[in-house]
Formats: C-alpha cells, sequence, structure tokens
C-alpha cells in the first residue's frame, strides 16, 4: 500500500470520527471527485461501517490490528462493489465517534467473524466432504461457490456439505492452487497446518504439507496470512508471498515471489534464466513426477534459459538436448541426460 493510499485511509477515519479539519475535508473532497471509482469506494466504507455492529462499552481489543483488517476488508470488496454496484447511492447517515473508537468497533468486527466461525463448528459438527491424492496425484475441484481448486500430490481438502456463500471454509493439508471467486463481498477462509489465510477473490498457492512451514504466494487480489489461532495477519499483494514458520506461532517472512516456478506443478508454465541444470532437472522432476540423472556430473553446471508452455516432458528434454549439445534416453521410470558438461 502507497503512502497516498495510506494517507486517505487516515482522512476517512478522521471523517467517521468527525475529526477531520477543514484542509483535510477539502483534500478527501478533492480525492473522492477526481475518479468516480474513489467516490464509490468512499460510499462504500459508509456502507460497511453503518452495517458494524458496535460492540460493548467495556470490550477493549487491539486497536492497530482491528483498524487494518477493516481496511483490509474494505479494500479486498471495493472491485466487487465497483463492477457489481456501480451506481449513485445515496450517503448512509454517518454516526460519530472518536478514532479510537471506530478502531475498536473494527476490531470487533474481527472478534464477531471468528466467534462466527467458532459456533458454526461448534453448534453440531457438519458432515464434511473430503478430497484427497496420493503420491503422484493430482486434481481439480470446483467448490459449490464456483471457485476453483487445484490439488497437488500427497494432500487432502476437506469442506462442509453445506458449504456456501454463507460459510466459505475450507481445511488443507498440502498444497493447492486457488482460484477463489468473489461472492457478494463474503470472505474465503482456509485453515492449513496451523494457518489462516482469508481472501475475498483472489488467486494464489497454499503450501502446507505437516511439519513443515507454511507458504502463501500471492498471483492476484489480495490475501491475510496468519496463524490460525491469531489475527495477528500480514497482507500481502500480487507478486509477493509470506511464510509461517514451522512453530506456527508468527509470519516470519514477507518479501517477493523469488521463484517463477512456484506453481509449475499447476499450470505447467516454466522459466528457466541463466539457470544451472541441476536447477532444471530439480523443476522438471517435481512438475513431471519423474526421476533424471546425470552420467556426467559436471552436466550441473550447464546453464538454460528457455521457456515451455504445457510440453511435454521428452518435448522438454529435445529442447535441452538440441540447445545443450546432450542427449537423453529412458531406462524404465529414469531419464538419463548424457554429455560433456560444463566448467
Amino acid at each position: 500500500m502507497g503512502q497516498a493510499q495510506e494517507d486517505i485511509w487516515s482522512l476517512i477515519g478522521k471523517y467517521l470520527s468527525d475529526e477531520l479539519s477543514e484542509k483535510e475535508k477539502q483534500k478527501l473532497q478533492s480525492w473522492k471527485e477526481s475518479k468516480a471509482e474513489n467516490q464509490t469506494t468512499f460510499d462504500q466504507v459508509l456502507h460497511m461501517w453503518e452495517q458494524t455492529p458496535r460492540p460493548a462499552d467495556d470490550y477493549h481489543p487491539e486497536v492497530d490490528k482491528g483498524w487494518q483488517r477493516f481496511k483490509f476488508r474494505a479494500e479486498s470488496e471495493q472491485e466487487y462493489y465497483q463492477k457489481e454496484h456501480a451506481e449513485n447511492k445515496p450517503l448512509a447517515k454517518v454516526v460519530h465517534w472518536g478514532y479510537q473508537r471506530i478502531a475498536a468497533i473494527a476490531a470487533s468486527v474481527v472478534l464477531l467473524l471468528s466467534a462466527g466461525t467458532w459456533w458454526w463448528y461448534s453448534t453440531g459438527t457438519p458432515e464434511m466432504l473430503t478430497l484427497s491424492t496420493g503420491e503422484n496425484e493430482r486434481t481439480t475441484l470446483l467448490l459449490p461457490d464456483s471457485s476453483q481448486v487445484w490439488l497437488n500430490e500427497n494432500s487432502q481438502l476437506q469442506y462442509a456439505e453445506e458449504f456456501n456463500v454463507e460459510h466459505r471454509l475450507v481445511h488443507l493439508s498440502g498444497e493447492a492452487f486457488f482460484e477463489i471467486k468473489e461472492a457478494e463481498g463474503r470472505r474465503f477462509t482456509i485453515f492449513s497446518e496451523g494457518a489462516k489465510t482469508e481472501v475475498i477473490g483472489t488467486s494464489f498457492n497454499l503450501r502446507a504439507y505437516p511439519d513443515t512451514p507454511v507458504k502463501v504466494q500471492v498471483v492476484s487480489g489480495k490475501v491475510a496470512f496468519s496463524p490460525a489461532d491469531d489475527d495477528n495477519a500480514v497482507f500481502l499483494e500480487p507478486g509477493y508471498e509470506a511464510t509461517l514458520g514451522s512453530e506456527k506461532k508468527a509470519i516470519e517472512k514477507k518479501e517477493p515471489i523469488e521463484n517463477p516456478n512456484f506453481r509449475a506443478w499447476q499450470n505447467q508454465h516454466i522459466q528457466f534464466q541463466n539457470t544451472s541444470l541441476q536447477e532444471v532437472i530439480d523443476v522438471l522432476e517435481d512438475v513431471y513426477h519423474t526421476d533424471i540423472q546425470l552420467n556426467n556430473p559436471d552436466l550441473a553446471n550447464c546453464r538454460y534459459t528457455a521457456t515451455f508452455e504445457g510440453e511435454q516432458l521428452q518435448d522438454v528434454l529435445h529442447v535441452l538436448s538440441v540447445t545443450g549439445n546432450l542427449s537423453f534416453e529412458r531406462q524404465g521410470s529414469t531419464y538419463m541426460i548424457s554429455g560433456q558438461g560444463c566448467q
């Protein structure tokens, strides 16, 4: 999020708490008038604000985290309402509260939503459906809300038989790629090996095998990622990834995605940029579920730059052999690569 956008959020917060100076009122008004979508965003935030329940006076939540999550929800729903509710709507009546009060209420939204999830599971265990894959198996699933899930090998996805747009919640163990459909701004939540991932409408890869760090990598939209029992989330935009450590207590990393092949298992789009042959083989073995060996250790030092889009493994090996003066042959379930190698 850029500084300019943070400034606008600050102005909106002050507007809700009736703390805007005249100069700030003018700045907020100019922003709303500069683009039609800005006015739509502002209207939508007011709409959400009016729908937000007020907590008891003795409730003292973590206000900064709550405010961040309120902004995340508002920003995530922005695109949906811009497309589906672009018509002008009268401004809702604004109730004026102090800024800290506003942040406290926003935090209470998180508490209520979490309580709602607990309630749903505690008032009668829902009948769960399970989709599993074994070694060298992959499959896809179209959920009732039209969200699509690609499940990698040795993975399991569970969701309620009564899964619907009101209860978009699944459990994952293993690796999956998600394309989540927007559903009137409803959240989609994934619990996976001690992690919680929340989205509105987005696509991302989630790797969560038992006893290993959990990693999420975002392709489109926005993602909130946190330990399962903590709302201290990091918010990720396209091109970023985050990791939850093995102890599942805190997010350890948030950084740009460096591996261009992180979802090659799902779309078979493979890129090599001055990549060593050993690294090439590691990727090909993962994507094609095969074993590839070099008969000369010096071959591992040869480097390749190439892009492949859905090709068969033998076609990929043929390109590599032609460009690198190599040869390959299949011996049972293993491909052997031969050549002089590189220093």
